[in-house]
């Protein structure tokens, strides 16, 4: 899945008008209509032809083409409400006043941030009018949109729309106010990206009626609800990708659900847990009331057509000064990407390993540690091998747990007799799925495959034993069918599960034991990589123990060679050596590797189509569905596993069997036993004799997703355009927040100021 870098200018986001905003908190001392509506604040960058010049010369752009009279007509002074100043402090600036800002203090700053995005948005409709088109950087913008085509040879986008002065002028030709903002921007933006903004803010409205019927339900049920504390859900699950908003029929698929509407109308919008038609009715009359209260709808509008109000004009305009904000940004992004050629970025990656080669050898999995997206481990020391792995832990249970202390107190902790005893209680520790409170919890991450029509996953039943039909993570597979990063997502709930009325459900997890688990993981795997032979790619496959290694150099496949368990169990497994020390190779039951994954090279590694990356991700779905050490979850590759030749801080048969399995290579896979239960140890990723990617930063891959190029150039594209950004946008500030294209009075809300003097 692609990473999307994020770009923040002014580290604004959109006004929310908070419900309730005013009433009963005493924040303000004049509660009145006339009082709300004043400007407090007024911008037009127009006022200031030579500062305008300035700013875009801190671009490279040379001169305003725009005539006096074209820059007036298409700008308009947009004013600031002490309503919006109020309701930008009820979204943000209690959290300022926590911190210990005065009220004066806050204000001031939410007043200049309010003025600095309408310097913002209307200096990006004079850049792209006077450029003649809209160019971006496609990785800050959403994914599909037609309204772009790629230039070439770039990391750019250029939207398809011709931008002309006498073009913005007919658009907002007769129109005034809220309209002819409204209109201004929609010329700047792509179909998706308007009715992006209509989506977001329809969610707006309907997730505030659904706080008020929320709260109606739960007073005339009475009722109190907990729930266990939450699985650990895989980084980036239910994330849906920028700009999305469900549609059909190339219109958007959804709308805001007022109780005297159909609930059939309003498309993919959910309703809350317990809703009547009654309910909503209540709750959409106390949003109004609300909305009323705050002087944001007037008493004689027909509150029956909401799109119909001034009130959704006006969120809806701010929405779409987000997205030019936003837009703006993009551009400037796209700006500094270009400059980052070949060499530049050629010269980063050798500076970052020439860095490592000298420190390499120092706590070198400390280094490994931080490797992630973002930060890279490029250099290993020389001659051993390190590496990453999987852990799944199926425990003892608590009974067993006693009675293995009770065999440890008995035969020594460390002695071959308790090894042997402790054998015997592995054999019948059991796995289970771990997921209930993925269903039960407080979010419901779950849904029913069969019903959804979904019907790629994994469908085996484990003997007799069955599998539901329950996926997880809808949004990330169904929705978006995005996906969730190193995470296969076909591996539904290992059980029954059986609905009930009340939205909660009854579940009944099956229990199995660790050969019935190997079988299960040996399959679930070449379901996800497709093999299905031994002869294909992806074939997951091994043996079990077979008899004693007594240390010697011996091929790793001659010891795991057992088409049973038997002899792991058997009075044959000693645990010792013939010098009379612990073996620990007697605690490992299973060997097996994942074919080809071994020949994957580290910079493809992570590629989505790649045999690695499909049984990673199929591993770390069986992580989430019965790991129960949780530590472990949402790790980048796993735990870091030092060479062989170093010692671990980890317990001895498991740091025996992981480091043996490095020796592997990447797809090698360990069943081994300690006293926490049973470990199965997946080797992600290895390292070893010096440079991990062979042929360095690959310029012409750097677009490739999955490849370690496209990692480290995004990476590195990240940094410098997000200061780049940074640093232009406050040279556009600082050229055009001048008294002529800004004017705040700060007496009209003095009041607000003044609240935390005594």
């Amino acid at each position: 899945m692609k990473k999307r870098m994020i770009t923040i200018l002014c580290a604004l986001l959109s006004a929310v008008f908070a419900l309730g905003m005013l009433s009963g908190c005493g924040l303000i001392s004049t509660d009145n209509r006339r009082d709300m509506e004043q400007v407090v604040a007024e911008v037009n960058i127009a006022g200031d032809p030579e500062a305008l010049s300035g700013a875009l010369a801190s671009l490279g752009v040379s001169e305003l083409s725009l005539t006096a009279e074209q820059l007036n007509a298409a700008l308009s002074t947009e004013e600031i409400y002490k309503r919006d100043l109020v309701a930008y402090f009820m979204s943000y600036g209690y959290s300022y006043i926590s911190s210990g800002q005065s009220y004066a203090d806050t204000f001031a700053m939410l007043m200049d941030a309010l003025v600095d995005r309408k310097i913002v948005a209307q200096f990006a409709a004079v850049y792209y009018l006077n450029a003649g088109e809209i160019v971006v950087d496609r990785d800050s913008m959403g994914k599909g949109d037609a309204g772009y085509t790629e230039v070439a040879d770039t990391d750019g986008l250029r939207m398809s729309k011709d931008i002309t002065v006498e073009g913005f002028l007919a658009a907002i030709e007769g129109k005034e106010g809220d309209a002819a903002s409204v209109a201004g921007y929609e010329y700047f933006l792509t179909q998706k990206e308007i009715d992006y903004a209509n989506y977001n803010v329809m969610v707006s409205i309907n997730q505030a009626i659904d706080s008020y019927e929320e709260d109606i339900i739960a007073r005339a049920e009475d009722e109190e609800t907990s729930s266990d504390e939450d699985r650990a859900t895989p980084t980036g699950a239910d994330t849906l990708p920028s700009y999305y908003y469900p549609s059909k029929d190339g219109k958007i698929d959804y709308g805001i659900y007022t109780g005297s509407n159909k609930l059939s109308d309003c498309g993919t919008y959910e309703k809350v847990e317990g809703s009547t038609s009654v309910t909503r009715v209540r709750a959409y009359a106390r949003f109004i009331s609300a909305l009323r209260s705050n002087y944001l709808v007037d008493e004689d509008d027909d509150i029956s057509d909401i799109f119909a109000l001034d009130y959704y004009t006006t969120e809806y305009k701010t929405q779409l000064e987000q997205m030019m904000i936003s837009k703006f940004a993009a551009t400037l992004a796209n700006a500094r990407s270009s400059q980052l050629t070949a060499g530049l970025i050629e010269a980063e990656y050798d500076e970052l390993l020439a860095a490592q080669q000298v420190s390499a050898s120092s706590g070198f999995t400390t280094t490994m540690d931080g490797m992630s997206d973002t930060s890279f481990v490029v250099y290993a020391p020389e001659g051993r091998t390190y590496g990453y792995v999987y852990n799944i832990l199926i425990p003892f249970s608590g009974t067993q747990t006693a009675e293995l202390n009770e065999a440890k107190s008995r035969y020594g902790e460390d002695t071959a007799a308790y090894y042997v005893a402790r054998n015997g209680y592995l054999k019948n520790v059991k796995a289970s799925d771990q997921r209930e409170s993925w269903f039960n919890g407080a979010t419901d991450h779950s849904f029913d495959a069969a019903a959804e029509g979904v019907t790629d996953y994994y469908k085996e039943p484990i003997g007799d034993m069955k599998k539901s039909s329950y996926l997880f993570f809808k949004d990330s597979y169904v929705t978006s069918d995005e996906g969730i990063d190193r995470y296969a997502g076909q591996y539904p709930f290992n059980g029954t599960v059986i609905a009930q009325d009340d939205g909660s459900y009854d579940l009944d997890a099956h229990e199995f034991g660790i050969e019935e688990f190997i079988g299960e993981m040996n399959a679930y795997i070449n379901h996800v990589t497709g093999a299905k032979s031994s002869s294909d790619a992806g074939y997951a496959s091994g043996g079990y123990y077979s008899g004693s290694w007594f240390g010697q150099d011996a091929s790793l496949d001659s010891l795991w060679k057992g088409a049973t368990s038997e002899a792991f169990y058997g009075s044959g497994n000693t645990f010792k050596k013939k010098d009379g020390s612990i073996d620990y190779s007697s605690a490992i039951l299973y060997k097996g590797t994942v074919s080809g994954v071994k020949g994957v090279s580290a910079a493809a590694f992570l590629q989505e189509e790649s045999v690695s990356y499909k049984a990673l991700s199929a591993v770390n779905d069986l992580m989430f569905a019965y790991n129960t050490d949780t530590a472990g979850l949402n790790s980048y590759l796993g735990y870091s596993i030092a060479s062989k030749e170093e010692a671990t801080s980890y317990v001895s048969e498991f740091e025996f069997a992981a480091q043996l399995a490095l020796q592997g290579g990447a797809g090698t896979y360990m069943v081994v036993g300690t006293e926490y239960g049973w470990h199965v140890i997946y080797v992600t990723f290895t390292f070893g004799d010096g440079e991990t990617y062979a042929d360095g930063f690959v310029y012409d891959d750097r677009n490739e997703e999955g490849t370690f190029s496209y990692y480290f150039y995004q990476s590195l594209k990240s940094t410098v355009v997000q200061n780049y950004t940074s640093d232009k946008q406050n040279d556009i500030l600082t050229a055009l927040n001048t008294e002529a294209n800004a004017t705040v009075y700060e007496k009209r809300y003095k009041d607000l100021s003044n609240l935390d003097v005594a």
